[in-house]
């Protein structure tokens, strides 16, 4: 170690660290601090730190985790009082270079060797090999003889979906697919027996999903290595490959069944060989072609094609073979569509020797030509095949990418078709499978289209067997289109999380599968929480039974979709009166497979019909009792013998049929404007609102007195009818007092702004306050007055709340308290929030 290097000493033993000094012979310097906070703020030249398991403000393990995340070259020592399995792999996992519990030293000089070993450990190289372990896309682990998972690397997250934390510990054989385990035991087996030698396997392990990946694990053993004391392995998920390994090798059982016509041809264009499958086609045995001429037994026009052909191969060095299709004659006189593949004989000095050739019966495999039409032609990624450097097959889509037609492409050289700077990026990646014998490959590219425009595309190679030879399948996707499907479903997502209803989908066992952000925020648990949980979290039992009623009524009937009312559960609040719009979801063979469900607040509907119960049996109890008053002056008026009392009589009918209209128009005006009611609160400046109100009132009321004290902007949150109620509360100021003195103001205390108005007339009734108050009317106990009622219901709708005051000197006084808001993004800059 380097003098004037530092070994920081984490912990309350103060004696440890003495000794450590002691030990170093001033080779070093040892230096104590006893808490994370502390140790954190002096890493700076420390080569090492030896933290104890529990500190003041966290924990050792804490600490490495710091250090990890900041310092690469920095060694850490544990020294934990007493140390536990779970203790040394979470100390493993935070990545702890020794793990040192204090019963297994003897002394400081013991100690210090460990320290010694630690700072070695970490050297550079060692560190760069850490780093490309957890960088690479493949998992490494090591594996105990028992299969226990001692370390594995962080890819195993991308791969299996378990962090390795997860891991470390288990068996692994508790992954492995039970079919499998015994062929993978077997394999361990191996490499423990003979640990100069690589094993592989490949089999299914568990994801965290539940479901089940195809991976290949590629081990060797290093039980006898003190540094890494077990099987190294490493693990590729290779479910694609295996997936696509299947579907080749059905395609390969369907090709070698076909009986195919093998030819050979010498330099003058004569039978030299034909196998036996010729006699059962085409009438001719083997033995009678040899040495005639092809003329003399196929039409003229596949004769004039094959020599075309032979023609351009000979001409072309770097071709060799090419496939055309032609008509064979059959022996029942009836024509056989076939496809030719020819290929150029040559010698060792490249000198022409002649042609030989497969002819394969197509007819049997136009059902499989649509298959693969569909699924390679047609398919949304482009798929080329090649042989040798050239492009034996392309799809569609790949054509299309390059801005050609297949026509244009097949037999090409794939180099024209790559960028020139990525020609070595596709060369290493072919060469470095072939020197590991590994199948697949994966990398990103730009292709230059014909008109030499750039694609940039991801490309996934693996080998295959085409037409009988070793060849190489590529499928290639544009990664700008991928990204554009990308941000389209994150625009569906938001769009989704921008709904203001809870939505929501669920499997058909009643699971959620799926909730927007609304949805979460009214249950109050997160996504991560809710998905997987069964509906019951938030909805009780009698409204579940009303929804699967729903459900079996939607799957026997033609609708597709319901409505039903219920309780939402959130986790922490009191039930919110829900309607939920339910529609099934299916399959793409229309079987049932969950719902999904859009539930609506019905609150605030449920408090409008409150309010039109109200308003009703207002109108119902006031215009009954005008009305016997209209009747009983009716019938005083018809027994009057004077004109005077007749008169005054007339004229109380015509003051009681006034108040009718006007309590009818207001009742109206209330039901009209409440129909029209915006809820959604948001920033409103009610300094500028109620200066214009008072400004309009004093023009209307001449004479009437106002007084102000407000500043010149006040913002809160409420609801658009705020102005509504504020107008109405000064109105009601104006008509129930004579030489009216208005006083209104603004202010502020905290988070609130009340608005006050304040009169000399004769005050609210004790009895009006009390209804209004409390919310609601019995048959026995109402309120007339119905402007206090808008008043109210529109300050509630907007988060506040009215207050009703009666002063001892008379009059009244009435203040809104709402909250505090700030002003919008867009507002005047000069518009300043009152405090």
């Amino acid at each position: 170690m380097k003098a004037g290097r530092v070994v920081l000493y984490v912990g309350t033993d103060s004696a440890q660290a003495s000794s450590l000094q002691e030990e170093s012979a001033d080779a070093t310097t040892v230096e104590r601090v006893e808490t994370v906070t502390d140790a954190t703020s002096r890493l700076g030249d420390v080569v090492c730190v030896v933290s104890e398991a529990e500190l003041a403000d966290g924990t050792g393990v804490d600490l490495c985790r710091t250090v990890r995340r900041q310092f690469d070259d920095v060694a850490f020592v544990l020294v934990p009082g007493s140390g536990s399995d779970a203790l040394a792999r979470e100390a493993v996992s935070a990545g702890v270079d020794e793990y040192v519990p204090a019963g297994t030293i003897t002394d400081a000089a013991d100690l210090w060797e460990r320290v010694l070993a630690a700072i070695e450990t970490i050297s550079t190289e060692q560190r760069r090999y850490r780093k490309m372990v957890e960088q690479a896309s493949d998992a490494t682990a090591i594996i105990d003889p028992d299969a226990t998972i001692r370390y594995i690397s962080p890819s195993i997250e991308r791969i299996l979906g378990y962090a390795p934390s997860e891991l470390v510990g288990r068996r692994g054989t508790e992954l492995i697919h039970p079919e499998d385990c015994d062929d993978v035991l077997d394999a361990l087996a191996s490499s423990l027996a003979n640990p100069d030698e690589t094993v592989d396997a490949t089999y299914r392990a568990e994801h965290a999903d539940g479901g089940y990946r195809w991976v290949e694990s590629r081990g060797q053993s290093f039980i006898d290595d003190p540094a890494v004391g077990g099987t190294v392995i490493s693990i590729r998920d290779v479910t694609e490959r295996e997936e696509r390994e299947r579907d080749l090798r059905m395609y390969e059982t369907i090709v070698e069944a076909v009986d195919d016509l093998v030819f050979a041809l010498d330099e003058d264009g004569r039978f030299a060989f034909a196998n036996e499958a010729h006699e059962s086609r085409t009438g001719f045995a083997s033995e009678e072609l040899i040495g005639e001429n092809p003329a003399d037994v196929l039409p003229e026009a596949a004769i004039r094609r094959a020599r075309e052909i032979v023609a351009n191969l000979r001409s072309d060095p770097d071709r060799d073979s090419a496939t055309f299709e032609m008509d064979l004659p059959g022996r029942d006189g009836e024509t056989i569509p076939c496809e030719v593949h020819i290929a150029v004989l040559t010698d060792d000095d490249g000198a022409f020797r002649g042609t030989a050739g497969i002819v394969r019966d197509i007819s049997d495999r136009k059902e499989q030509e649509q298959l693969y039409s569909t699924l390679l032609t047609e398919a949304n990624d482009g798929i080329a095949i090649t042989r040798k450097g050239r492009l034996q097959f392309v799809n569609e889509q790949m054509a299309t990418l390059v801005g050609g037609t297949r026509a244009e492409i097949e037999g090409t050289n794939v180099f024209d078709l790559i960028a020139p700077e990525d020609h070595d990026i596709v060369r290493g990646n072919y060469e470095r499978r072939l020197d590991q014998e590994s199948e697949t490959g994966r990398y990103e590219i730009e292709l230059e289209t014909l008109d030499g425009e750039r694609v940039p595309v991801e490309v996934s190679t693996t080998f295959v067997q085409y037409q009988g030879e070793r060849g190489e399948m590529a499928i290639i996707r544009a990664i700008g289109d991928r990204k554009e499907r990308e941000r389209e479903l994150e625009l569906y997502e938001e769009m989704l999380n921008a709904v203001p209803d809870s939505v929501y989908a669920v499997d058909e066992d009643g699971r959620f599968v799926a909730l927007n952000d609304t949805a979460c925020e009214v249950v109050g648990l997160p996504e991560d929480e809710l998905v997987g949980t069964h509906v019951s979290v938030c909805m009780d039992e009698r409204d579940i039974e009303r929804g699967q009623d729903l459900i079996r009524d939607l799957l026997t009937g033609e609708r597709g979709k319901g409505i039903y009312e219920m309780d939402l559960q959130p986790v922490d609040c009191d039930p919110i009166p829900s309607e939920n719009h339910v529609a099934l979801l299916t399959d793409e063979n229309g079987e049932f497979r969950g719902s999904v469900g859009v539930l609506r607040d019905v609150t605030d509907r449920q408090e409008r019909e409150r309010r039109l119960t109200v308003l009703n049996r207002a109108l119902r109890h006031d215009l009954r009792n005008s009305m016997h008053v209209i009747m009983a002056n009716a019938e005083l008026v018809a027994r009057a013998v004077s004109d005077q009392q007749t008169q005054e009589k007339l004229d109380t009918i015509v003051d009681r049929a006034e108040q009718i209209n006007s309590l009818s128009e207001k009742a109206r005006e209330i039901e009209q404007t409440l129909a029209n009611h915006e809820q959604t609160r948001k920033p409103i400046d009610l300094g500028e609102l109620l200066a214009t109100q008072v400004e309009r009132f004093r023009d209307e009321y001449p004479e009437a007195t106002f007084e102000t004290d407000l500043p010149a902007h006040a913002w809160v949150e409420a609801t658009p009818l705020i102005d509504t109620a504020v107008e109405n509360l000064i109105e009601n100021s104006i008509e129930h007092t004579d030489e009216a003195r208005i006083q209104v103001s603004l202010s502020t205390t905290g988070d609130a702004v009340t608005v006050t108005v304040a009169d000399d007339g004769p005050g609210i009734p004790e009895k009006e306050r009390r209804i209004v108050g409390k919310g609601s009317e019995t048959p026995l106990d109402h309120a007339s007055g119905l402007g206090l009622w808008l008043v109210t219901w529109i300050t509630r709708d907007s988060g506040g709340e009215v207050v009703f005051e009666a002063p001892e000197e008379g009059g009244s006084v009435v203040r809104l308290v709402l909250d505090k808001a700030r002003p919008p993004v867009d507002s005047n800059p000069d518009r300043a929030d009152i405090t």
